[in-house]
C-alpha cells in the first residue's frame, strides 16, 4: 500500500509541508516519485507525521493545501482536485479457503481502518466488516479465518504474507480494478497557485517509476480466451491478402518516413483523409465486425505488413508506421508467439489498456506481418471474476 502524504502550502518563501502516516524512515516508491517531481519543480518540501483522515478534515476546514497518495472521491470532490496518477495499486479479492463456497450475504469483509478500501466498503454500503490497524495484521486476520475475505492490492497481500510466512498461493483470488493514485490539491492551493496540478502532471513522466505490467497470471487470464480467436483472424483470407497485397510495395525509408508525417499531421489536423481511406477498406471492415463479438474488451486492431506499415485498422490509429516500436519489433521474425507491452492509463476515458501482438504467417510458416490489438485490462479481466462483487 502506497504512502499516504499530506502537504501544506504557505508561502512563495517556504517550502511545503508534507506529513506521513507511516514512519519517516520507511522506504515507499510513491514517496520517492513526489519527492522526484516537486525537486524538479524547484519546489523547496518538508515532512511531518499526520494520520490521513485527519488530513482529510483539515482541508475541509481549509487548514491544509492537499494529500497524496490518494484518489478522488465523492466525498472530497467539491474541496479539491486530482492530479494524473502517479501510482497504481492492483486490487485483488483475496478469500479464505474455507469460505469459497459461503452465501456471499454471509461473509465477513476485513479492511485496514483508514485505507482506501475502507472508504470503498463505505460507498458500497457494506457493514460486516473486521477493522484493523495494519495491512500485516489484515492479511493475519484473513490466514486465521476471523474475515472471509479483503480487498487489496496484489503486491501488498504477497509481500504481507511473505514476511508472516504464510503461503499467499493458498488463498483463491479474483481481479477486481485498477486503482490510479494522485495528488490531491485543494482549493485553496489551486486558487493561490493556479498551474501547480498542470506543472505537476507534466513533470510526473521524469520521475515516473518502471512500467507496469500484467502479471503473469493476468497475461493467462486474457489469452485464454483471446488467443485462439485472434489466431483464427490471422488466419482468414481476408488477412492474409491485405497483407500480402501491401508487401508487394515497398517503400523507401524516405517515403516510409513521408507517409507517416502526412497521416500523423492529418490526424492532428482532423482531416484524416488517409485514415478514413484505410479504415473503410474490406479488410478493415472485418476487422471492425470481429471486434464487436468482444464487447469492449478489445479497443482497437492495427494489422501491419512486414515493414510495420498499417494494412488494416479498426479505429484511426495516431501514426501510419509501427515498425519502430516494440509492439513490432519485438514481434516480427522472432521467436515470441506473442507479446503484452505494458499497461497504460487513458486519463480522458479512466481506462486502463494493454497492447497484445502476434506475427502473422503466410500458409508456409514465414512471417508477414504483424497484429495488434488494444485490450482494456480491466473489462477482460471482470469476465474471469464474476464472483467478485460489483
Amino acid at each position: 500500500m502506497p504512502t499516504t502524504l499530506f502537504f501544506a502550502l504557505l508561502t512563495l518563501t517556504e517550502p511545503l509541508k508534507f506529513g506521513t502516516n507511516v514512519s519517516l524512515t520507511t522506504p515507499d516508491n510513491a514517496v520517492n516519485q513526489v519527492q522526484c517531481i516537486l525537486h524538479n519543480m524547484d519546489m523547496p518540501f518538508e515532512l511531518q507525521s499526520l494520520p490521513w483522515l485527519r488530513a482529510r478534515r483539515e482541508v475541509k476546514l481549509d487548514r491544509l493545501d492537499g494529500y497524496f497518495t490518494t484518489h478522488l472521491t465523492s466525498e472530497m470532490s467539491q474541496y479539491g482536485k486530482l492530479s494524473s496518477p502517479i501510482y497504481l495499486e492492483n486490487w485483488y479479492w483475496f478469500t479464505h479457503p474455507d469460505s469459497v463456497n459461503k452465501d456471499p450475504k454471509k461473509l465477513r469483509y476485513g479492511v485496514v481502518h483508514g485505507s482506501y478500501q475502507a472508504n470503498w466498503f463505505k460507498t458500497q454500503n457494506i457493514t460486516s466488516l473486521v477493522e484493523v490497524n495494519s495491512l500485516e495484521e489484515i492479511v493475519n486476520v484473513l490466514h486465521h479465518h476471523r474475515v472471509d475475505k479483503v480487498l487489496l492490492d496484489l503486491d501488498d497481500f504477497n509481500n504481507a504474507a511473505d514476511h508472516l510466512g504464510i503461503d499467499a498461493s493458498a488463498y483463491p483470488r479474483s481481479f477486481y480494478r485498477y486503482v490510479p493514485l494522485g495528488v490531491f490539491a485543494a482549493n485553496k492551493l489551486i486558487n493561490s497557485h493556479p498551474s501547480f496540478l498542470e506543472k505537476f502532471d507534466e513533470t510526473i513522466p521524469q520521475c515516473a517509476p518502471a512500467p507496469f505490467y500484467l502479471s503473469q497470471g493476468e497475461q493467462v487470464q486474457i489469452l485464454n480466451t483471446l488467443l485462439e480467436p485472434i489466431k483464427a483472424l490471422i488466419s482468414q483470407p481476408i488477412i492474409i491478402d491485405a497483407v500480402a497485397q501491401s508487401n508487394h510495395i515497398k517503400l523507401t525509408n524516405k517515403a516510409l518516413k513521408l507517409a507517416d508525417e502526412l497521416w500523423i499531421k492529418e490526424v492532428k489536423t482532423h482531416q484524416h483523409d488517409l485514415a478514413k481511406n484505410m479504415l473503410f477498406t474490406d479488410a478493415s471492415l472485418y476487422l471492425k465486425q470481429w471486434q464487436r463479438q468482444f464487447k469492449g474488451i478489445i479497443t482497437e486492431i492495427i494489422v501491419t505488413d512486414k515493414q510495420g506499415k498499417n494494412v488494416a485498422i479498426s479505429k484511426i490509429t495516431s501514426d501510419y508506421w509501427q515498425g519502430d516500436e516494440n509492439k513490432f519489433s519485438l514481434v516480427y521474425q522472432q521467436s515470441l508467439v506473442y507479446r503484452f507491452d505494458s499497461v497504460e492509463y487513458d486519463a480522458s476515458t479512466h481506462h486502463f489498456q494493454v497492447q497484445l501482438s502476434l506475427p502473422i504467417k503466410n500458409a508456409k510458416g514465414d512471417h508477414i506481418g504483424v497484429i495488434i490489438l488494444g485490450v482494456d485490462v480491466e473489462k477482460a479481466l471482470h469476465s474471469f471474476n464474476n464472483n467478485a462483487l460489483n
